[in-house]
């Protein structure tokens, strides 16, 4: 990018937070991007602006731009020491319009002399004109951004097979209030595994900017080395789609997502999620995908927002914390195994010491039942940490991934918008050189251009013909131009206001779970030890039932034998 947009500022400001309002369709999803704008007259959701850049990088050129009729140049007003001087410096950018409130973008331009500090407001000038962006008219502010009560389970597992091969359903019961769905009482369907990732692919392109909750991996290494349709990989996938729903039951807006009433609710899903597909957004192609990462890979924010700058740290210090607790909580688990395991040999061996000792062999052989429900009982206590615990820290980490390529893909719609600014402001400067021929934009001559110029006239070349057919290409780019930067501006702050919102969700929704899975740590411990303690107290009857014989009559025996022998 080119360091001329250094020296450009853009101060936005806000006045409320207003909508416009939108019929509303058939589909409650397509309502909701609708009147949130993410959309374009391309029908794009927040995709990259690719009108001025081609796919190896570089700017179109400006002679290939469609004619549009020409605009005026506006020459801003600079204020230099104390002195103020109208400059030959390219126009300001266009007002923009974000959710309907007007909004002044202002460009500082530079001076000969040394960086100048900000230009006060009353020395500025600013150029409005009406935006095309779908951001039209302001409209009431929306109701709170709370959740509806909303109640899933997933439960009862059960193995089916067909001619694709063998699977496992999961009964999802779904009880709400919420006016989207038919009915408020509890309504029960099943759904396999790739049901649930239709719906989180749906959401994925529906809400673009918000932090659709990941699913479970599908192969993990802990449950590659065992049996897919194994107890144990079945109870940690169903707990994890449970917390897959869990974070869209408390979402406001997933929750009402048309994906999720055909989840939920349809008894005939084949056919109603062949229906919703058509209504869900493509999917960007690979080859699309690929290019907007090849020509963003090196490309960085100019003016970070510090607010989404913590929101980053703040995530990467959660999941760096998480990461600690899971490697630390691993070694334990792995010691309390290991002792589980010795447990259950120790109970072994008393059972083979009962064999020998006959005398006792009832006390021993109890001694050893107990022990070995002392160590099943440490067994059921890792299984629950593992599950309820362990398994919550995993999803905390993926939790935690979403949010970033949430606030990644924030960070390309900034970059989006810089990127059109810094062109539409080289595009300005080109401008404001063509219309005064051998100067700097300083007001210093420029040799160069003018010895250009004269050898172009030796050789015949019209030059002034030449400069006004260059101008009349640069208008209609700096026309198309403006549209786009507004655009590219209501897009990116359409995606601040609620990637802020979603953040907000994500913090409560962690929150709990850290909470959840805390309490569920601390219960499978007391659990245990109650259970011990009742174990070891149920065998304290049979150890002291043993008769231990005190010795007196043995030594009495002996001393009459040696009465007698004397």
């Amino acid at each position: 990018m080119n360091d001329d947009y250094e020296n450009v500022e853009w101060n936005v400001h806000a006045t409320s937070d207003a909508y416009t309002p939108h019929v509303e369709g058939d589909d409650p999803l397509s309502a909701f991007s609708n009147s949130n704008g993410y959309q374009n007259n391309n029908n794009t959701h927040f995709g990259p602006m690719k009108g001025f850049v081609s796919t190896n990088g570089h700017f179109d050129d400006l002679s290939s731009s469609p004619p549009l009729p020409s605009s005026p140049s506006f020459m801003p007003t600079v204020m230099n020491g104390s002195k103020s001087t109208t400059a030959t410096s390219p126009p300001l950018p266009p007002t923009a319009m974000t959710n309907g409130i007007k909004k002044e973008i202002t460009v500082t331009t530079p001076s000969s002399s040394s960086s100048i500090p900000d230009t006060p407001k009353s020395s500025t000038a600013h150029h409005t004109y009406k935006s095309k962006s779908p951001y039209s008219a302001p409209s009431p502010p929306r109701e709170s951004f709370v959740a509806k009560p909303m109640v899933i389970s997933v439960a009862d597992p059960q193995k089916h097979s067909d001619a694709q091969g063998t699977y496992i359903t999961y009964l999802v019961t779904t009880t709400t209030t919420l006016d989207t769905f038919v009915s408020s009482h509890p309504r029960s369907v099943r759904r396999r595994f790739q049901d649930f990732v239709w719906l989180h692919n749906a959401l994925l392109l529906e809400y673009p900017a918000s932090i659709v909750p990941p699913l479970p991996d599908k192969h993990r290494l802990e449950y590659i080395k065992g049996d897919r349709f194994s107890s144990e990989f079945i109870d940690r996938r169903r707990m994890s789609l449970q917390w897959f729903l869990n974070r869209i039951s408390r979402h406001p807006e997933l929750q009402r997502s048309q994906s999720v009433r055909v989840f939920l609710e349809s008894g005939d899903f084949r056919n109603d999620k062949r229906m919703q597909s058509r209504k869900v957004p493509p999917a960007a192609s690979v080859l699309d995908t690929l290019s907007d990462t090849l020509l963003n890979a090196f490309t960085k924010i100019k003016k970070p927002d510090e607010r989404f700058v913590d929101m980053k740290e703040t995530v990467d210090k959660l999941e760096d914390n998480l990461d600690t607790v899971e490697r630390l909580y691993s070694r334990i688990g792995k010691r309390q195994k290991d002792l589980q395991q010795d447990y259950a040999s120790f109970s072994q061996s008393i059972q083979g010491l009962s064999t020998l000792e006959t005398g006792i062999s009832k006390q021993l052989q109890g001694f050893a039942d107990t022990t070995s429900k002392y160590a099943k009982a440490m067994d059921e206590m890792n299984h629950d940490e593992d599950l309820l615990f362990l398994n919550d820290v995993h999803e905390l980490l993926a939790y935690c991934h979403a949010a970033k390529v949430t606030l990644r893909a924030r960070d390309q719609k900034q970059v989006d918008f810089e990127e059109l600014s810094a062109y539409f402001h080289r595009t300005t400067q080109e401008r404001e050189r063509t219309l005064h021929p051998g100067r700097h934009l300083d007001g210093g001559l420029n040799i160069s251009e003018i010895v250009t110029d004269k050898i172009n006239e030796v050789r015949g070349i019209d030059m002034q013909h030449a400069r006004r057919e260059k101008l009349v290409r640069l208008e209609r780019k700096i026309k198309e131009l403006e549209s786009e930067v507004a655009h590219a501006n209501d897009v990116s702050n359409a995606f601040n206001d609620q990637v802020i919102k979603e953040y907000e969700v994500f913090q409560q929704a962690k929150t709990e779970e850290i909470k959840q899975g805390l309490v569920a740590y601390a219960d499978s411990h007391i659990k245990f030890y109650e259970t011990g303690v009742s174990i070891w107290e149920s065998i304290l009857p049979t150890l002291e039932s043993i008769h231990i014989d005190d010795g007196d009559g043995d030594e009495e025996e002996v001393a009459e034998e040696s009465s007698t022998t004397s």
